[in-house]
């Protein structure tokens, strides 16, 4: 019985020292990187109501001057310009007015700021803002991950040399999702820029039109080896 038991203890004692060999002396690092981007594409809603004009235009008059007013400042409207609903004097009785609303994509903030002032001058002051985005977030997404990837390790082998030890091989990595991350950006009124007109000598002040940067913000969990 007690070869037996001695023999059990061996065995444990064998397997125990071949985990310290399989499991080797590792160090565990959370790297973390962050960055910001600036959008690159606009979306906007726009309404259009008959009653705003007490019935004097049409919905298809004021969708004409709109559609003419955007042609002119630059913009695609086959490409850009969707209409999202309409509703005729059969949904509305008791205003027996038509209403559509309209979705507007942009490329820039100067286009953003100039397509206001076009709605605007028409008369048309039901517009909001949706969000803006960036068009190559996914890639963007990949860059930070990368560099929260390179944080990790540059931390182990910071660790690594102050033990006098060199980093091996990475065995474990885990990207989680930053609660910190935003993808949309919202608009933010900068100051009124003051522009002159040159034939009348009269000034006149226009807001500019700003927007959020977008953030995103990567974490990982990493294990190395310690050689």
């Amino acid at each position: 019985m007690l070869a037996c038991v001695t023999a059990m203890t061996l065995a444990s004692g064998k397997a125990y020292a071949q985990n310290q060999d399989i499991y080797q002396s590792f160090i565990e690092v959370t790297g973390f990187a962050e960055k910001e981007v600036a959008p690159d594409i606009f979306y906007v809603n726009i309404t259009i109501n008959e009653a705003d004009s007490k019935g004097k235009k049409s919905l298809a008059q004021q969708e004409k001057s709109m559609v003419a007013e955007l042609k002119s400042a630059g913009i695609d409207i086959e490409k850009q310009l969707s209409r999202e609903s309409l509703s005729s004097s059969f949904y509305n009785r008791r205003t027996n007015m038509a209403r559509a609303t309209y979705r507007l994509k942009l490329n820039s903030a100067e286009q953003v700021s100039e397509a206001l002032d076009r709605l605007d001058a028409l008369g048309i002051s039901n517009v909001s803002f949706s969000k803006a985005e960036y068009s190559r977030i996914d890639e963007f997404k990949d860059e930070v991950r990368k560099a929260a990837v390179t944080d990790a390790k540059r931390q182990a082998a910071s660790m690594a040399g102050a033990l006098g030890q060199k980093l091996g091989k990475c065995f474990y990595l885990y990207s989680g999702n930053s609660g910190n991350s935003s993808y949309y950006s919202r608009p933010i009124m900068a100051k009124a820029a003051v522009m002159a007109n040159s034939m009348d000598g009269v000034e006149e002040e226009r807001a500019e039109i700003d927007f959020d940067k977008i953030k995103v913000s990567v974490s990982v969990s990493a294990k190395f080896i310690l050689e």
